[in-house]
């Protein structure tokens, strides 16, 4: 094949090509922030490629039947192209600028014949760069540490129905589709039986862990029923599971056990090595993935809806002030942020599509130490979660899983050693105290936002008003989502993407321990509360025997002692009342607040 230059163009057909080249070249020089600079001229280039080979496979063409080397075909052609390149973008506004989403796909087969194999893998290529595919991912669903290992647990992720259970005999956590593969009975309201198999308890079919059928009770041993364990009819559709850094996570795609194996989690990097300490937790809130990673991405609301907050170590309301937040880079995995402090230094933000978002910043006044606060966004259902009624899968619930972790300060930290004095419990109950201050704000926005733009992510853009550089992160995931995730959660197929009605009673939105919320599903809170209970029953009943035995004794110390005693342990017994309150529902109430 000749190239470009190995013909002899007249000037106006040379400028027609120059003009759909450089038609071309300014769309694709408008460099967007969702992409970095070395991504943005491989599309660039690949491109103009495009170009190039079309009107070679014409000229080439033309050229051996004796024709023009630039007919009406080559014409059609390039102006096909060209109007490919051309072709609507979606605009996303974050209030100071514009930047244009721009989306690389194959050009109409209308128009453009694709004889080209070359054309054809350039295009392909081009599009598995922009893909996002939401069931190819790991999704965190717990800390290891609050699973109970002994039973089974219900949950749900993208809308599909699984159950997550201990494997003993290969000491791992496994999760299979909730169905038993015999008549479909939920499989999370089985057990582990005494072989360490999951158990359905309606027939008693037990299951491996690799989702072969260990034993069928009422299959013969002899003849066909003693092969139907071995049938695959029987067996469990499995996830790949795994647990990095202390946060169990799977991959919703029976089929993406390869791929799985080929990708890392999103985990923090850093804070599993010596010298660092890190506590996670969990909550199930009442609002759906996209306004929670919102919520996640915007630092700016911390002083005002944490407003004094576990004594104010998040800020008061007085402490809002600008935040000069900047997009660094954007692609198909997420986006990087930085954001650079009043007082000099800056912070690297990393939003990992779709779940993970890190805080990395230093301790002011301590040399060499630092932090990091991860929160991870899962989206489930709108019931409860872990043991939940899966009937109503749709949209509106999300799980947030908060780790933080630092390098300094781990007295003032929960963990293994005996020197660290804050117990698990007490950092879950803080954290649950942060979480309740824009719980209900978010359920209430949400609902509201969907009936400004009548449930459509297109007008999200023209329903609010961000006019300041605080909010680039919260457009930044907006334009993300836009560009590369479909413009919202791909929900298993048969989900409602609706929302769930709105819940008025601020006690529901903040209940702590019913509906799977945390306490019921914590190991720590579940025994912290029971010990708290215990031992307000235990004061009650000593305060009320020294008070018998201080009646029967005569006037002396000792009676005294017995008042006294028995005094306190009343007491004791009251101040408990809160502490066991804590656990299930504090309340938050922004108008009160001094």
């Amino acid at each position: 094949m000749h190239t470009m230059s190995s013909f002899s163009l007249p000037m106006v057909e040379v400028g027609s090509l120059s003009a759909t080249r450089s038609i071309l070249s300014f769309r694709l020089d408008s460099q967007p922030a969702t992409l970095s600079r070395s991504a943005w001229r491989l599309r660039r280039r690949k491109g103009v490629e495009i170009i190039s080979l079309c009107f070679q496979a014409d000229l080439q063409h033309h050229q051996q039947h004796h024709h023009h080397p630039l007919t009406f075909a080559a014409a059609r052609r390039g102006a096909s192209i060209v109007a490919w390149a051309l072709k609507t973008r979606e605009p996303v506004t974050n209030n100071n600028n514009k930047r244009w989403i721009c989306t690389v796909a194959s050009p109409p087969m209308s128009d453009v014949e694709t004889s080209q194999e070359s054309e054809e893998s350039l295009v392909e290529n081009a599009e598995a760069r922009d893909s996002f595919v939401w069931k190819s991912n790991w999704y965190p669903v717990c800390p290891e540490i609050d699973m109970d290992k002994a039973v089974p647990h219900g949950f749900q992720i993208l809308g599909r129905k699984v159950v997550i259970w201990y494997d003993k005999q290969l000491s791992k956590w496994q999760t299979f589709v909730d169905m038993c593969p015999h008549r479909l009975a939920p499989l999370s309201e089985g057990r582990i039986d005494e072989q360490g198999c999951l158990q359905c308890c309606y027939h008693g079919w037990s299951f491996n862990g690799d989702g072969s059928c260990a034993r069928i009770p009422q299959a013969r041993p002899e003849g066909p029923e003693a092969k139907a364990a071995g049938n695959k009819m029987a067996h469990c559709i499995s996830f790949p599971t795994v647990v990095k850094q202390g946060i169990l996570f799977i991959w919703p795609d029976e089929y993406g056990q390869e791929l799985a194996d080929k990708t890392l989690p999103p985990i923090t990097p850093g804070i599993d090595e010596p010298g660092w300490c890190a506590v996670a937790t969990f909550r199930d809130v009442d609002y759906g993935f996209d306004t929670l990673v919102e919520n996640l991405v915007d630092p700016s609301h911390i002083p005002v809806a944490h407003h004094n907050v576990n004594g104010g170590i998040l800020g008061k309301r007085d402490n809002a002030a600008p935040i000069a937040l900047e997009l660094k880079s954007m692609n198909a995995r997420g986006f990087v942020g930085e954001w650079k402090k009043p007082w000099g230094g800056t912070s690297e933000h990393t939003y990992e599509a779709p779940s993970r978002f890190t805080y990395m910043f230093p301790f002011k006044g301590i040399k060499g130490a630092s932090g990091c606060a991860t929160t991870y966004a899962t989206p489930i259902c709108p019931s409860s979660v872990l043991d939940c009624d899966c009937s109503c899968a749709a949209p509106g619930k999300s799980r947030i899983i908060v780790v933080n972790a630092r390098n300094a300060l781990l007295a003032f930290s929960s963990g293994p050693h005996w020197w660290q004095l804050f117990p698990r419990w007490l950092d879950h109950q803080m954290m649950l105290n942060l979480l309740d201050g824009d719980l209900a704000l978010l359920h209430f926005q949400e609902q509201n936002l969907t009936q400004v733009t009548g449930g459509s992510p297109d007008k999200w853009s023209k329903a609010v008003f961000i006019p300041t550089a605080a909010d680039r992160y919260v457009a930044g995931f907006r334009q993300w989502l836009n560009r590369y995730g479909g413009k919202m959660v791909q929900w298993t197929a048969g989900v409602n993407p609706s929302l769930p009605p709105r819940i008025t009673k601020k006690e529901d939105l903040l209940d702590r321990y019913n509906k799977a919320s945390h306490t019921e599903k914590c190991i720590a809170c579940r025994n912290a509360l029971k010990n708290f209970k215990f031992a307000r029953t235990a004061f009650i009943i000593l305060a009320a025997v020294l008070t018998g035995v201080a009646v029967l004794l005569p006037q002396s110390p000792s009676r005294y002692a017995a008042v006294g005693i028995a005094a306190v342990c009343a007491l004791l017994a009251w101040r408990l009342v809160d502490w066991i309150q804590m656990f299930t529902y504090k309340g938050w109430d922004h108008a009160r607040l001094p």
